[in-house]
């Protein structure tokens, strides 16, 4: 995952999704790392939303996305509310610097696994987890996938505080 500047134009890896509601297609620039999560009991293939870049108004509301963080993800099959056609690469402009996921809640499963990582290095700013390139936040890498967060000066993953 590359820095990205605000303002400038990127050709950045875009979800076709085909909304059941309005049979339009839109494009929603996602991290392109394909993954499913059985150690939050989630076996679904989804992608997770790249909220540094435009989207589309109705795809900001219907995905639920502020100031480029979501807790919504894009499955790749079965959604009810749109069909899954695929990737593309489309140039969009970057519109700020940071994104992730916002974090629903600090059930247990998820402090269970986050700890499991603590401690562990960031490699080349690189998360341990599934190797994503982790985004400066307050001064401490985060992982824009599962919100692993590091020390930017020794890049070790440090314990997670519940807000």
């Amino acid at each position: 995952m590359m820095c990205h500047v605000p303002g400038e134009i990127y050709e950045v890896p875009c979800a076709i999704l085909l909304w059941k509601e309005d049979s339009r297609a839109y494009f929603v620039p996602v991290i392109d790392l394909p993954h499913t999560d059985l150690a939050f009991d989630f076996p679904h293939r989804h992608y997770h939303i790249d909220g540094r870049f435009e989207i589309h108004p109705r795809m900001v509301h219907r995905l639920q996305i502020n100031d480029g963080h979501t807790a919504m993800i894009l499955l790749t099959e079965n959604s009810g509310l749109y069909d899954f056609k695929g990737i593309a690469k489309q140039k969009l402009k970057c519109i700020r610097i940071e994104t992730g996921l916002a974090i629903p809640s600090c059930s247990e499963k998820y402090l269970d696994w986050y700890e499991g990582y603590v401690g562990q290095i960031c490699k080349e700013k690189r998360c341990p987890h599934l190797g994503t390139g982790m985004l400066e936040r307050d001064g401490k890498l985060v992982c824009p996938l599962h919100g692993l967060t590091a020390d930017l000066k020794t890049l070790k993953i440090i314990m997670y505080d519940c807000p």
